[in-house]
């Protein structure tokens, strides 16, 4: 059987079948976006590159000057009939693991697409040169540094000088063009690698205005208190921290309609953070929200109250720009996408529900104050202390000095009255009877006179 072509199947079974699951990078490969410089290839000579990183595995992407040359090399034509002739291959790794492997065709072929990467030729032959078939007549695509000539080249090798781990000075690296010189395994050879991405990107996410809601169920989000302690009737508010898991559902038909992309999971900007969802395009967050309240409540009263939200369906169409996502952080621009549908079930429409408030948090309706049910505290000194509720109960008494003030000015008032009345009714009959006496004296007067 096929060897190669049995691993390729079995890492494509593996990988669809976790698709669905949350992606995780392989700890031991590491991608570098930093080209190695000549003085890093000597230090490499001394200090082994397994001792110098904690990755197993590391892939070196080529600088834009190393790609321009590579595609020169291999997709143009230098006089070298060899070239003509010749059909290297390349590795193509997915998150690590070896995913297939191309010719030089597909490369000068998708030029703007493939996002290349050095491997070095120890490591590739530690890690996947036991999946390879030793039968095969192949040659790979590698480059090939000599310190002493103080020189770099593209050059081809044997697929069995990889599969039989040839380490000595039977290695031999033809340099492409000239096809006249060789580096040996001394030299530092790295070999081809094509990234293949495990994700795509949806970034600068722009939403239509089209939008559609469809209501659901409500459900109880938390329990508040509001308590107003002082003794004026005002309105009170309060807050209330919830959290729930906001699920979004992508229409994938809407995004894998191109020919051009494969299946893979997607990674949604949303929230300023990207969301991962899986090959069906389903996914969920973590939403912390703050639901705010009140009512205007009596003096010294508290209500209970229960905060209510509502879960809505919010059917929206986006368009974004596709990133292809290698793992650990690089990613290359692909294409600008619209039409997308996508769904947002969360909770909206937040409310509060208030209870009756109890009896025992009410106002006394009593004249005096109780001493007895609510004793004041002593201090060390021996003055009395009083909470914020006894004080509050302290000064409503006081305050309620001032009706009793006016009813008894108005008594007073009355008291008044009626003595200057009584006063006055004794005084009008003295004044009657005088007159009287003083009348019967003037008749009497007036007789003897006449006599």
């Amino acid at each position: 059987m096929y060897k190669s072509n049995y691993v390729r199947s079995a890492t494509l079974i593996a990988l669809l079948s976790t698709c669905c699951q949350a992606y995780e990078e392989r700890p031991d490969f590491c991608i570098e976006t930093e080209p190695m410089l000549l003085s890093d290839i000597k230090r490499q000579m001394l200090t082994p590159i397994e001792n110098r990183t904690k990755c197993n595995i590391t892939a070196t992407t080529l600088t834009p000057n190393e790609k321009e040359r590579l595609f020169d090399t291999i997709c143009e034509d230098h006089g070298s009939l060899t070239i003509k002739r010749s059909n290297h291959h390349f590795f193509k790794l997915l998150n690590g693991e070896l995913f297939g492997r191309g010719v030089q065709n597909e490369l000068c072929k998708s030029k703007v697409d493939s996002v290349l990467a050095w491997v070095p030729y120890k490591i590739m032959m530690q890690n996947y040169a036991a999946e390879l078939n030793p039968s095969e007549r192949l040659s790979y695509i590698a480059k090939a540094t000599s310190v002493e000539r103080e020189k770099t080249e593209l050059c081809h090798f044997r697929h069995t000088d990889l599969v039989n781990n040839v380490m000595d000075n039977l290695f031999t690296c033809v340099v492409l063009i000239f096809e006249d010189n060789f580096y040996g395994v001394d030299d530092s050879i790295n070999v081809l690698v094509e990234l293949q991405p495990v994700m795509y990107q949806l970034r600068n996410i722009t939403y239509q205005p089209w939008r559609n809601v469809t209501n659901s169920y409500k459900m109880r989000l938390g329990d508040g208190l509001l308590k107003n302690p002082s003794g004026q009737r005002k309105p009170i508010y309060g807050t209330l921290s919830y959290a729930f898991v906001e699920k979004i559902r992508l229409n994938t038909s809407t995004i894998y309609n191109n020919e051009q992309l494969n299946k893979l999971p997607l990674l949604l900007e949303h929230r300023g953070s990207m969301v991962e969802l899986d090959i069906d395009g389903v996914g969920g967050i973590d939403v912390q929200e703050q639901a705010y309240f009140g009512r205007t409540m009596d003096a010294r009263s508290e209500v209970k109250v229960q905060v209510i939200g509502q879960w809505v369906d919010q059917h929206r169409e986006i368009s974004a720009d596709m990133y292809n996502y290698y793992g650990f952080g690089l990613q290359h621009y692909k294409q600008p996408i619209s039409g997308v549908q996508l769904t947002f079930v969360r909770i909206d429409e937040t409310e509060p529900a208030f209870e009756s408030p109890e009896s025992d948090n009410l106002v006394k309706a009593s004249l005096f104050r109780d001493m007895d049910s609510a004793p004041a505290k002593l201090s060390k000194n021996g003055s009395a202390v009083f909470t914020e509720w006894e004080v509050d109960h302290q000064q409503a008494d006081d305050s309620s000095f001032y009706p009793w003030f006016v009813i008894s000015c108005l008594l007073f008032g009355i008291i008044v009255l009626f003595l200057v009345y009584g006063i006055v009714r004794v005084y009008n009959k003295k004044t009657k009877e005088r007159q009287k006496y003083e009348l019967a004296n003037t008749s009497s007067t007036q007789a003897n006179a006449a006599c």
